[in-house]
């Protein structure tokens, strides 16, 4: 209990770090963009290439981002249907699909993957994250705002193609394929992005601490909570599913059970503005599912023996 503490400590210390940092005035309010374009372009690409080393691949294992495309509906679904009572209120029945939907992994999954359970489980969160990332990049938008009719950007295929062909989301194809074809990641790749993949973590907590911001709103608590309760009743049954009725080994079964309580994406809060809903509910409700996420998953490892 005492290393998975110790272990928790060093991957939140950064969190804090950025949140003070930003509270001094030492970064602006708008400066952890320049920390998301090194994580998603840079390092986390590199912390994947890392991971695959070594990693020897079952096509099974393809299961688990089918796993991860269907999880994201199941919470969507169950979100559009409880939320029929704000039937007259499409942008507020759209946040809640937003904020409730899509697992965020690249910011903070995959470091706390990378902290608890190393590169294969890095590994088997970035195929996890191969099907989410279809749903949170577009497929999300695209469902709530043609169902709910919502007057918000109108979103192509060229758009969603765009938010897709993102360095993350290319690697994550480019490593899965080289695993499927047994063809290993050569040594001297691994050894150039092996440092630059090891700030991954850092990098990640870091801007979540610079995001990260909680405005006590009395307006907000009710809807707040009551869509990070649907979310974590979803997640909860989505666990279960995933350990008890998934026919794969152990660790996998321990990611994508982790993977399940993973907090809200950043994705969220610009879906929201894009149909010109209430940014700053989303806002306060990411930065809730922070907080609910890392004590979930802190029990969690502790429950695992992830040490």
């Amino acid at each position: 209990m005492t290393n998975i503490i110790l272990k928790l400590i060093a991957l939140l210390l950064p969190v804090a770090l950025g949140y003070f940092l930003k509270k001094i005035h030492f970064f602006g309010d708008t400066d952890y963009r320049i920390l998301a374009k090194i994580a998603l372009n840079i390092t986390l690409p590199a912390a994947v290439i890392s991971s695959f080393s070594g990693f020897h691949m079952d096509l099974s294992l393809l299961g688990v981002a089918v796993a991860a495309f269907a999880a994201n509906w199941v919470v969507l679904l169950f979100i559009y249907f409880t939320s029929w009572r704000r039937k007259n209120d499409p942008k507020g029945r759209a946040l809640q699909m937003f904020c409730g939907s899509g697992f965020n992994m690249g910011n903070f999954m995959i470091p706390f993957v990378q902290q608890f359970l190393g590169s294969n489980g890095v590994a088997v969160t970035a195929i996890f994250d191969s099907g989410n990332t279809f749903m949170c990049t577009g497929g999300i938008y695209i469902f709530t705002t043609s169902v709910l009719k919502t007057d918000g950007k109108k979103v192509t295929l060229l758009s969603v193609l765009k938010k897709l062909m993102q360095p993350v989301l290319i690697t994550y194809l480019i490593m899965i394929i080289m695993a499927i074809a047994a063809i290993p990641v050569p040594e001297f790749i691994t050894t150039i992005v092996q440092p630059t993949g090891s700030a991954n973590g850092f990098v990640s907590m870091m801007m979540i601490g610079l995001m990260f911001e909680i405005r006590f709103s009395k307006e907000y608590m009710k809807d707040a909570f009551g869509i990070l309760g649907k979310k974590y009743f979803c997640a909860a049954v989505i666990a279960l599913g995933f350990y008890y009725l998934l026919p794969f080994d152990l660790l996998t079964r321990q990611v994508m059970v982790m993977s399940a309580f993973a907090p809200i994406p950043s994705l969220a809060g610009i879906f929201t503005g894009q149909i010109d809903g209430d940014t700053g509910l989303a806002g306060f409700t990411t930065s809730c599912s922070f907080l609910i996420s890392c004590t979930i998953l802190t029990i969690l490892a502790a429950v695992m023996g992830l040490a």
